[in-house]
């Protein structure tokens, strides 16, 4: 997303990458709490393009395992999404959420835009594989952590999922490295990095000292003249 802003607008001279951060607590108490279950699970606003639930929902009848959507479902226009393959969950609390993603196997997010991508944390930190649009941003985040599909390729989509739910061995595997992977988006590290770039703002540059302390001299000298 820094590129992207400094493409669009110009070089930053203080540019600066936070990334996002979840307490993995109550995730990992309910990967603990529960044993995986053949479901696929994703998370989000059912009728927002870029999270790209319509994909899933297009190819959930050539899937073997179910499709359970956690999300609203209805537009800010007032229309509901019009979803047949998956199987919505309404927009559950956090806690509820957790459990579900305790429960699921498999995290599918093929988002065509997303910044950070939180979900995905939450289903990293609860033991879920992920299968994710494959876009920059959420290589970045990922790297070799998950399964990534074109957002547009429904066909790569259903046999990425379908090669997971084949081979449990496989399907393990990429849970650990998601995981793994999201313990380094800790709530800590996210904090310091805040907390270093409040510092750095609110330090006065030395350019900035030099214009503000040079007047004071010359009206100090000007006085003595007097």
């Amino acid at each position: 997303m820094l590129a992207a802003v400094e493409h669009y607008y110009g070089p930053l001279r203080r540019g600066r990458v936070i990334c996002n951060a979840r307490d993995p607590d109550p995730y990992r108490r309910a990967a603990r709490a529960y044993k995986k279950e053949p479901i696929i699970l994703a998370a989000g606003r059912l009728w927002d393009e870029a999270k790209n639930i319509a994909a899933l929902d297009a190819i959930a009848g050539r899937l073997h395992w179910p499709v359970y959507v956690a999300g609203d479902e209805r537009h800010p226009s007032g229309k509901d999404a019009q979803l047949v393959g998956v199987r919505p969950l309404g927009k559950l609390p956090p806690d509820q959420l957790a459990q579900c993603l305790g429960r699921a196997a498999i995290y599918a997010l093929p988002a065509r835009y997303e910044p950070f991508g939180l979900s995905a944390l939450e289903a990293a930190l609860a033991g879920c594989a992920l299968v994710l649009g494959d876009i920059p941003s959420l290589r970045e985040v990922w790297d070799d952590a998950a399964v990534y599909v074109p957002p547009d390729n429904r066909d790569g989509l259903a046999a990425a999922i379908n090669a997971l739910i084949a081979a449990p061995q496989y399907r393990a595997e990429m849970a650990a490295r998601a995981a793994e992977r999201a313990a380094r988006y800790a709530p800590a590290r996210m904090a310091d990095e805040y907390v270093a770039a409040y510092r750095q703002l609110l330090a006065p540059s030395s350019a900035h000292r030099r214009s503000t302390s040079e007047p004071a001299i010359s009206r100090s000298t000007a006085s003595c003249g007097s």
